[in-house]
């Protein structure tokens, strides 16, 4: 019977590992297409890019 808990026990942990490294890597990808969109929505307003924006002195 105790087999049958540890197996359990077990496998829901790493059904919560799973998903909790899964919840942090979908995070970085939404926020890496937020970025992208930003940047491309930046370069259509204003032109450039604010990386390719020349400082004047």
């Amino acid at each position: 019977m105790i087999d049958y808990i540890l197996a359990g026990l077990s496998a829901g942990l790493f059904a919560f590992l799973t998903l909790f490294i899964v919840s942090f890597v979908a995070l970085s990808v939404i926020t890496g297409v937020i970025h992208l969109v930003a940047v491309v929505y930046r370069s259509l307003v204003m032109g450039k890019g604010s990386v390719y924006r020349e400082q004047t002195v």
